[in-house]
């Protein structure tokens, strides 16, 4: 008896050493390793498009620690994937305010920025896009794509002066391609601004898209109307003469000239 009670006994001791050994092993890990782990496992899942399952590690990290930086990234990375551009941006500006110069951090942010303003134009919230890609060319002052698209929402928005730069700032930077769509808002946005009874901004428009397209009727006529409402009929008469030179029959500009 006395022998497997010995033997009981040192089978005891044996399981409570490992048990604490465990346990001691467990309390060794440091945060360090423990964010370490979890941003492994965030980042495995992101890459097998398990979003949500990802989520919960990123916030898991920046529970343990709220100013590392990269859990903010990958949640941003992460919310742009799901498109969720709300909180993909204050993930991205939360991880940029952290960590500036990190990296990835400039690109991602950015992207998120770009999203969230193009969804909100295309469903016509325009000062939120405005607001959007305003901070986007902070960060990425050549891109032509983003002051076209600040440039409309800015028309859509009636504030013809502010979209009438925005679509200057991109010719500056834009290929051939977006330079067209660019002249081609110049008018969109001076017919508009007529249609609004904003006539000087009228003008203004009309007249910087005349510069890429000096042959152009709809926009001699528009500009004719906006001098002509505004009061300017000498310069009215003039733009009327032009277009008649383009299309001698054109009746607006005729029935205009014979008001005199």
């Amino acid at each position: 008896m006395d022998s497997k009670l010995a033997m009981r006994r040192r089978t005891w001791v044996a399981l409570l050493l490992g048990f604490s050994l465990l346990l001691t092993g467990c309390a060794g890990l440091t945060l360090q390793d423990q964010i370490a782990g979890l941003m492994k496992e965030g980042e495995q899942l992101y890459s097998e498009k398990k979003y949500d399952e990802a989520l919960d590690k990123f916030g898991q990290v920046i529970l343990k620690d709220p100013q590392y930086w990269q859990a903010y990234l990958w949640a941003a990375r992460t919310f742009i994937a799901k498109g969720n551009w709300t909180d993909a941006i204050a993930n991205g500006k939360k991880a940029f305010e952290l960590s500036p110069k990190g990296q990835d951090v400039i690109p991602v942010f950015a992207e998120a920025l770009f999203g969230g303003g193009s969804d909100a134009l295309k469903n016509g919230r325009f000062a939120e896009s405005i607001g959007h890609f305003v901070e986007f060319l902070k960060l990425e002052p050549g891109n032509a794509r983003a002051w076209l698209n600040v440039g409309k929402a800015y028309l859509e928005q009636q504030q013809f002066r502010e979209g009438l730069g925005a679509l200057v700032q991109g010719q500056a930077a834009g290929s051939s391609a977006e330079r067209s769509e660019l002249v081609g808002e110049l008018l969109h946005g001076g017919l508009q601004a007529f249609s609004s009874g904003k006539y000087r901004e009228s003008i203004d428009l009309l007249q910087e898209f005349l510069k890429y397209d000096a042959k152009n009727l709809q926009a001699y006529i528009g500009l004719a109307k906006a001098y002509w409402e505004s009061g300017d009929r000498g310069d009215a008469l003039e733009a009327f003469r032009k277009a008649l030179q383009i299309d001698p029959r054109q009746e607006e500009a005729l029935r205009y000239l014979f008001r005199r």
